[in-house]
């Protein structure tokens, strides 16, 4: 395992030096602190705004940079011919494949970090008492995150970058969309356009599982049963799609 965390933190500090991670965590924090702005605008309770508001924000810019960091994830080291030299040592691809997961995961990991921190400041200022709930919030977010860590890993090695950021993109997208597109299946009249649908429905995962905005800005109750479902349904996804990752990067011509 030795291998794989050096490449996990050889992948967090080039993408630590890259600016455009620096950008992404600006326009959170601006969307984060604006907030206040949005809630003194819209007719309801302000604080529950600011904690909807925020967690969306979070939500948004940790997708967004799994997305970008997505397209430098294995074609840099392949544009740069490093990867010959680290496959050359005692390091096998799946040790590769599995370190740039991880050093991604660390990535998105330590920004949503930073900006659930500043939204629990953001609302403590406001509300004057810490909602321990925002972090539950930004937990099962960065669980979300790992599982499109996992199709942004694997996209990486199936197809082109830009092409592999839009795929992952796209799993974001319809993955928020699930519930919808199982009732579209019942409404489509063709058995093609049924039949199409549902292949996507099953072959994606149901983000909406690991969405819990709505229990934790208006304080309502959390099922234990759906926390613990979610965590299950995360790592079995994680573990299914870096194994497809794994077979594909194993037959890849690098050359």
């Amino acid at each position: 395992m030795r291998a794989v965390v050096a490449i996990a933190a050889n992948t967090f500090r080039e993408a630590i030096r890259d600016r455009i991670l620096y950008l992404f965590l600006g326009f959170a924090v601006v969307l984060l602190v604006g907030s206040k702005l949005f809630g003194m605008l819209t007719v309801g309770d302000e604080t529950r705004i600011i904690k909807d508001l925020g967690l969306v924000a979070i939500q948004f810019f940790s997708m967004l940079i799994a997305v970008m960091m997505s397209l430098l994830l294995i074609s840099r080291e392949v544009d740069s011919r490093t990867v010959f030299n680290i496959l050359a040592k005692p390091v096998r691809r799946w040790q590769f494949l599995l370190g740039k997961y991880l050093g991604l995961v660390a990535v998105v990991a330590v920004n949503l970090t930073l900006m659930t921190l500043l939204l629990v400041v953001v609302v403590w200022v406001y509300q004057h008492e810490l909602d321990f709930m925002l972090f539950f919030a930004g937990a099962m977010t960065m669980l979300e995150m790992a599982v499109l860590a996992a199709f942004a890993t694997l996209f990486a090695v199936l197809t082109r970058p830009i092409l592999g950021s839009l795929m992952t993109l796209a799993v974001f997208v319809v993955g928020h969309m699930s519930e919808d597109l199982w009732l579209l299946t019942r409404q489509l009249p063709g058995a093609f356009a049924r039949a199409v649908i549902a292949t996507a429905y099953y072959l994606l995962p149901n983000l909406e599982r690991f969405d819990f905005h709505t229990e934790v800005v208006h304080d309502l109750p959390i099922p234990a049963a759906a926390v613990v479902w979610a965590c299950v349904y995360a790592i079995v996804i994680i573990v299914l799609v870096l194994y497809l990752a794994n077979l594909r990067f194993r037959r890849k011509d690098l050359m």
